[in-house]
């Protein structure tokens, strides 16, 4: 098997807000897949059961900053990438084999020096088997999540009538710049030769005349992301709220869904841990903690010399005179 050559890139943003909480991505991940065999099961078919997916998926990644509008950009771009790849899979391809096509892709399309993390990698192989156990053919599956041969982003060349010149399951067919193969340390590699092209590579067909490319995919304009996890950017320039600590009075009440927006941004796995306990002022009360603590270490304690008051201090090494003690009948001293 191949993989289209012009693949685009997986916007860096969107690549951040996973790398923030890859679990809490992962575990999107399977509540869509849920949703997805819950349509098929029921009898429907795929274009329904992506639908639910995306309408399950959806909010989970709005709280992780995601947009709609970047989720369904970014969905698109994996699906023709992707599906590009399933075209050029085997026939018969189970969903070990689709979920290490979708493990490879995500990896080709990371930006450079980026890697997507474990858990969300495992969770591609899970959802290439649940869509195996749905009944999803790799070919039809392919069909699906690419656009329409001709139409940008279509990720093979076409003719000129525009159709796909590659037939499905033949990546020797492929011309060879317009394919290229799975990394050879991916999930494909390690599922051995059905996976991989020949020793040797294919004998790839030449691009017939008049074929062409149809234009990449382009992912969503930069700055379209919505806030950091949990709204991690805080108040905007000249909206700060009192300084830590006890001089400005204890913070206002954050309330339950402060709280859970708070366990996004830092993992939540979403158990129920029970009511959360007050917080008056945690970074203050740090603070009081530390300055307690400085004070108490300047203070020596009873019976070690220590000075009761400063009649009781007695010539300095650096030259201070020494203090005499007041007369407690009213006289001078000396």
């Amino acid at each position: 098997m191949m993989f289209p050559m012009n693949m685009p890139e997986l916007p860096q943003e969107f690549v951040d807000a996973i790398s923030a909480n890859p679990e809490g991505f992962a575990e999107a991940m399977g509540s869509g897949m849920e949703a997805f065999q819950g349509v098929m099961t029921e009898g429907g078919d795929m274009g329904g059961a992506f639908e639910a997916m995306g309408a399950t998926m959806g909010p989970m990644m709005e709280d992780m900053g995601i947009s709609p509008e970047v989720f369904d950009a970014v969905g698109d771009m994996v699906g023709a990438s992707v599906g590009g790849a399933m075209h050029m899979g085997p026939p018969d391809a189970g969903g070990s084999e689709m979920g290490a096509m979708m493990q490879d892709g995500i990896d080709m399309m990371m930006p450079e020096g980026t890697e997507m993390p474990g858990p969300v990698m495992d969770a591609l192989g899970d959802m290439g088997q649940g869509m195996a156990d749905a009944g999803c053919q790799c070919h039809e599956l392919a069909a699906e999540v690419m656009p329409p041969p001709g139409e940008p982003g279509f990720p093979l060349p076409c003719d000129a009538a525009g159709e796909c010149i590659v037939p499905a399951g033949d990546p020797a067919s492929c011309p060879p710049d317009a394919c290229q193969p799975p990394p050879p340390d991916g999930a494909c590699a390690e599922m051995g030769v059905p996976m991989m092209p020949p020793e040797g590579g294919y004998d790839h067909a030449p691009m017939p005349t008049g074929a062409e490319m149809p234009p990449p995919m382009e992912g969503p304009p930069p700055g379209e992301m919505g806030p950091p996890p949990g709204d991690m950017a805080g108040p905007p320039p000249g909206e700060m709220g009192p300084p830590p600590g006890d001089m400005a009075g204890p913070p206002p009440d954050m309330g339950s869904d402060a709280m859970g927006a708070m366990d996004q941004a830092f993992g939540d796995d979403g158990a129920d841990k029970g009511t959360p306990p007050p917080m008056d002022d945690p970074m203050g009360a740090a603070m009081d903690q530390a300055a307690a603590q400085d004070d108490a270490s300047s203070i020596p304690e009873a019976g070690q010399g220590a000075p009761d008051t400063m009649a009781d201090v007695g010539p300095q090494d650096d030259g201070v005179p020494k203090v005499e003690e007041d007369d407690q009948s009213g006289g001078a001293a000396g």
